[in-house]
């Protein structure tokens, strides 16, 4: 490559140049969200989406706007615990450039979960045998 061309030199700055400002700008169009909780080994989800287990290394980058955040995983749907977890949800808005820190109670919500899995199942269980 022949530097002593200034034209050269001049067209490879601004390259340059463009090329850091557009790696700016793609930074900027991010929010992060650093989420925490009272237990370890907690597994958290962003809109649904595994993003790894309680401590988390660092902010998980998103998208400006409004987020689901939850410990629950996305493949309980029964209504009854999840309108008996709302605490463990919660729906929050990220800022461009922004970063949101969240945190979820977890300790005791566990036992509910285990505790509404159980009735449901029994309740399940009952209504199969009644009908039966």
């Amino acid at each position: 490559m022949d530097i002593t061309n200034p034209i050269k030199v001049i067209a490879i700055i601004l390259i340059m140049g463009v090329v850091g400002a557009q790696n700016t700008d793609d930074i900027k169009e991010y929010g992060f969200i650093d989420i925490k909780t009272d237990s370890l080994n907690v597994p958290f989800f962003v809109d649904g989406y595994y993003v790894g287990n309680h401590p988390l290394d660092k902010p998980i980058p998103v998208i400006p706007g409004f987020h689901e955040v939850s410990y629950i995983p996305p493949d309980i749907q029964d209504e009854k615990i999840l309108d008996n977890l709302s605490d463990g949800i919660k729906r929050v808005y990220v800022a461009e450039n922004d970063t949101l820190d969240v945190f979820l109670f977890y300790d005791h919500y566990l036992t509910q979960v285990e505790t509404l899995q159980q009735e449901l199942y029994l309740q399940n269980y009952i209504g199969f045998s009644l009908f039966g």
